[in-house]
């Protein structure tokens, strides 16, 4: 980390002055949490008219973006969490929360669960980076929010989903949240790419850096830790170790480096 931190980490700032985010708050841009809230309340009161014809072919098309998200999640309940929206909204006919409690094998508390996080995931598509509900306290937290949502947050929905939210408080939200989001992801995309590059650097090829690497690009895929392990042939501490020490090797990127800032 000293020589990394200390050259490659401090070179790659140097040449990005004025494209560093100063701490982790900075990238949400000051949107109002009720904001948001409001901005959810429109969009669960959208897929709530489906089943009455309004923005029927809008809500098909984006809830088809949100399909294709949802099949390349691997591990988790996403799609059982897809399915139980599905029955709540987008199937013709109602279906009572105790049918899809049958339908899911589950409780009528991990259906509320699994609706409550697809609304979450699908305002995420709409508006980015507003739209997480944990927002991170530091940078190395901040970074493993951006990895673990980088395929929603790199693959928000195109710009027709507006009709969606009528009102203009609600409208504006979305729209900034949009606009930061892509800046910062685009200085997230960057310096991923620098940083396998390091990685991968035929000068001083490491074994250690090129897993890191490799571990990198598949949290960035989703795929999940035992996975990966798997994958990569090593125990899951060594998959959890270069997941930390990736974090804390991009924070160094991506934040500028000032006393008193965590």
């Amino acid at each position: 980390m000293t020589y990394f931190y200390d050259y490659f980490a401090r070179e790659y700032r140097e040449e990005r002055k004025d494209r560093l985010l100063p701490a982790p708050a900075a990238m949400f841009q000051g949107i109002k949490p009720e904001d948001v809230k409001s901005c959810r309340r429109a969009l669960k009161k959208s897929f709530a008219g489906y089943r009455d014809g309004r923005n029927a072919e809008v809500l098909k098309r984006f809830f088809g973006e949100y399909r294709e998200y949802v099949s390349g999640c691997r591990g988790g309940h996403a799609k059982d969490r897809y399915n139980a929206f599905v029955y709540r909204y987008m199937v013709e006919a109602h279906v009572s929360s105790r049918a899809i409690e049958a339908k899911l094998g589950v409780v009528k508390e991990t259906v509320r669960n699994y609706i409550d996080k697809c609304l979450d995931e699908i305002l995420m598509l709409c508006m980015g980076l507003p739209a997480v509900m944990d927002q991170p306290k530091d940078k190395e937290s901040a970074v493993h929010m951006l990895i673990q949502c980088s395929r929603i947050l790199g693959g928000m929905a195109g710009d027709y989903i507006f009709c969606l939210f009528p009102g203009k408080k609600e409208k504006d939200a979305v729209q900034q949240g949009r606009r930061f989001t892509r800046d910062v992801m685009e200085k997230f995309a960057d310096a991923v790419k620098a940083y396998s590059g390091y990685c991968k650097d035929g000068h001083m090829r490491i074994d250690t850096n090129i897993r890191k690497a490799a571990v990198l690009e598949k949290c960035l895929a989703g795929v999940p830790p035992a996975a990966i392990a798997k994958e990569c042939r090593c125990c899951e501490s060594t998959v959890y170790a270069d997941i930390r020490e990736n974090e804390r090797r991009l924070a160094a990127m991506l934040f500028d480096v000032k006393e008193g800032i965590p």
